[in-house]
């Protein structure tokens, strides 16, 4: 009888573990204008990849390709309810950011518009430390390359949580 309170016991326990400790989520980006694609992939805790492959457009829709023969096709309708649907700013936590952008004269303007909006949006998170890093090089010719790391933090039970909260909405 006790080996079988033990047991449970360490099944508790370890779903309190699973259920409030935090997971990192690592997201890597690349975006080359020229090539009109967004090259991404999910690591957990940096180690286990979850993810990975390229985003393209097409007329209508987002494409997701995660491997050569497979894609998820969204159109802008169903991203548009996909976005109502469920709000990650409660959810997820940015630890860090680091962007590195290689741009040319004409999209100077935006980008520096970019990376001050940025710097404004970490200098206003009160309390929370958000790290953030820009590096940006100025390059002859018409190009934009824009890469991107980001350390997300969440825990199992805030996710669903979320969830029920939306399913319960519904």
């Amino acid at each position: 009888m006790g080996r079988l309170f033990f047991i449970l016991g360490i099944i508790v326990l370890f779903l309190l573990l699973l259920l409030f400790v935090p997971i990192d989520l690592e997201t890597d980006a690349y975006y080359d204008i020229n090539g009109r694609k967004l090259a991404f992939s999910v690591n957990a805790y940096r180690l286990i990849p979850l993810v990975g492959g390229y985003v393209a457009t097409y007329p209508g829709g987002i494409a997701f390709h995660l491997t050569k023969k497979k894609a998820v096709v969204l159109p802008y309708s169903q991203v548009k309810d996909e976005q109502k649907r469920f709000s990650f700013m409660r959810t997820f936590w940015l630890k860090n950011a680091r962007f590195h952008i290689e741009t040319g004269a004409e999209y100077l303007f935006p980008v520096l518009l970019l990376q001050r909006c940025l710097q404004i949006y970490t200098l206003t998170k009160k309390g929370k430390k958000t790290e953030l890093e820009n590096e940006l090089w100025l390059s002859n010719g018409d190009t934009l390359k824009l890469s991107a790391n980001f350390l997300i933090r969440f825990t199992i039970y805030k996710l669903l949580r979320s969830i029920l909260k939306n399913v319960k909405e519904k």
